[in-house]
């Protein structure tokens, strides 16, 4: 039905084009094309920040440090900030009882979210530390706890990843951690596709 209507309505512009001329032609085309265009839509949409690591030495048997780094701006657009962490260290409630806590030192994952201008300085907003599996946790905030800025989501960890002849002897630790935020986004239909859409921060700078 919308088809249809578009379609006569592009010919009504066409006949008018032929029978009149000159701005009074053009403004009349203009107005007809805006009458012609949907509204701009905001929506809230996630914007998602982390690493989903696997650790794999081979057949070696020693562990991996893994450390990385990204930044996060927070506008005052952001609505909403949850944090999902979880982890797996296969076999690491027997290793710990046999070898103690220095099973801390070799297989771990530190995670820590940074205020702007605060890393090294203070202590983070937000930071977790795993040493035996860590069941999917969601960390959930609002509006209220945040600092406008760059924001630093910083983690190191340690881990083994071994690939036994016996499947039965093979390992690898695990973890992910993903940051996500929350802000609106306008979605303009005559030139996005379905699930496209432009941060509101994002126009507004």
């Amino acid at each position: 039905m919308r088809n249809a209507s578009s379609v006569s309505m592009l010919v009504a512009i066409m006949l008018v084009c032929i029978v009149t001329s000159g701005c009074l032609s053009l403004a009349m085309q203009r107005e007809m094309i805006e009458d012609m265009r949907e509204e701009p839509v905001l929506i809230e949409k996630e914007d998602r920040f982390g690493w989903d690591y696997t650790f794999d030495s081979s057949t070696a048997v020693n562990t991996i440090l893994y450390s990385n780094e990204t930044s996060i701006s927070f506008d005052d657009t952001v609505s909403k900030l949850v944090i999902e962490f979880r982890a797996q260290f296969p076999y690491s409630t027997y290793i710990e009882d046999l070898v103690g806590n220095e099973t801390n030192e070799v297989r771990y994952v530190d995670v820590k979210l940074w205020q702007p201008g605060t890393r090294g300085i203070s202590s983070p907003f937000w930071e977790v530390r795993a040493t035996q599996d860590y069941p999917l946790e969601r960390f959930t905030f609002g509006k209220s706890d945040f600092i406008l800025g760059e924001w630093e989501l910083v983690v190191e960890a340690r881990g083994y990843g071994i690939t036994a002849p016996v499947d039965q002897l093979s390992f690898h630790d695990h973890f992910e951690v993903w940051a996500t935020v929350t802000k609106p986004c306008v979605r303009f239909p005559e030139i996005d596709d379905v699930g496209e859409c432009t941060f509101l921060s994002d126009l507004k700078s």
